[in-house]
């Protein structure tokens, strides 16, 4: 179990990438990761306006890098409920992580404030309730991160086949320190792929804007287990 947790662990650090779901609304190279070279000036692809406010149903689909394998991760926006009598904005994440089975993470934010409201992992039958206080994630934005807005200056410009659908959609390729971050206005959540030392992190398999589906339900989020230590 604690190599699962480090694993999630691992991946809520990465996810703060993303913005959250509002109301209303590895390996280097490979033909699943690719896309077209960098471009910038006339005729570049640059149809990028932002991050697409994520509205409930929508999902994606990530390959993220593993220790010797990669595995899937799928990231939905579940919608609006009541949580703690709050009304808040939930998305769950389900890894499928080879020989460690499927987790499970379901996260609840304040629709007013986005702050975290409610933290919880299912693995098996058994829910899970986490510590929101020593939790490594923060709330998402429900905006366009202001480290990608489309005003920023020497943004790169390409094109990124989605392995899972065929379907081709434009890129905006950002520099970060120690690597790349490319983003879509098709794309909801907006990440597409990153690159972290020349190697690639995790990368888009597939995605969709509606069929998004709550896999842990709100009784079994009420009634989590309490564990010491989590």
């Amino acid at each position: 179990m604690r190599r699962v947790l480090g694993i999630v662990i691992a991946l809520l650090l990465a996810i703060t990438l993303l913005p959250a779901c509002s109301p209303g609304g590895g390996g280097e190279g490979g033909a699943g990761e690719g896309g077209t070279p960098p471009s910038g000036g006339d005729g570049a692809p640059s149809e990028y306006t932002g991050f697409i406010l994520p509205t409930e149903g929508q999902w994606v689909d990530y390959v993220m890098a593993g220790e010797g394998e990669d595995f899937h991760q799928k990231m939905e926006c579940i919608g609006q409920d009541t949580v703690d009598g709050k009304t808040c904005i939930g998305f769950e994440m389900t890894m499928a992580v080879p020989q460690e089975g499927e987790t499970i993470v379901q996260m609840w934010t304040d629709a007013a404030t986005h702050q975290l409201v409610k933290y919880v992992m299912k693995m098996g039958d058994q829910v899970i309730c986490m510590d929101i206080g020593s939790s490594p994630y923060e709330p998402p934005e429900t905006e366009t991160p202001g480290q990608y807005d489309p005003s920023l200056p020497s943004i790169s410009y390409g094109t990124y086949p989605v392995p899972g659908s065929g379907e081709t959609v434009t890129v905006a390729i950002f520099d970060v320190p120690g690597g790349e971050v490319w983003v879509s206005s098709q794309v909801p959540f907006g990440t597409v792929k990153v690159i972290a030392s020349g190697t690639t992190a995790m990368y888009l398999y597939n995605f969709g804007t509606s069929g998004a589906q709550r896999d842990i339900s709100k009784a079994e989020m009420e009634n989590c287990m309490q564990m010491p230590g989590f």
